[in-house]
């Protein structure tokens, strides 16, 4: 059998396509709290600002805030669950340890630091 064909791919158990799902889905969720951070942040004070005159905003958007909040949250839950789900799996068939969870649990965790040590 080849490695990679549907066959083997119609034989992986139920929680190795939980997992596989939850980390898609996990990662557009940080996609999507990353799109809203771009939009909630504090806009910068540049050159051009200065001399024209142009007004920036020097707060964070308090709807879209807690939107970026709201959306790192649920991103840190399901990256939770899904390296819960890695670690059963791991030590029942010596499967492998899946490293995009852990590297979006600290991602998120990073985002949410970001947001609570600016706002103060």
């Amino acid at each position: 059998m080849r490695v990679g064909s549907v066959r083997e791919l119609k034989q992986l158990s139920f929680w190795t396509r939980v997992l596989g799902w939850l980390s898609i889905v996990g990662w557009i969720i940080f996609i999507a709290a990353l799109v809203v951070y771009h939009y909630a942040r504090p806009e910068h004070d540049t050159l051009l600002t200065e001399i024209f005159g142009i007004s920036v905003r020097d707060y964070w958007h308090i709807t879209l805030g807690e939107l970026f909040i709201v959306l790192l949250m649920f991103g840190l839950l399901i990256s939770l669950i899904a390296f819960t789900i890695n670690l059963v799996l791991f030590s029942q068939n010596r499967q492998h340890l899946w490293l995009n969870n852990l590297i979006l649990i600290f991602t998120c965790v990073g985002g949410l630091a970001l947001y609570f040590l600016t706002t103060v």
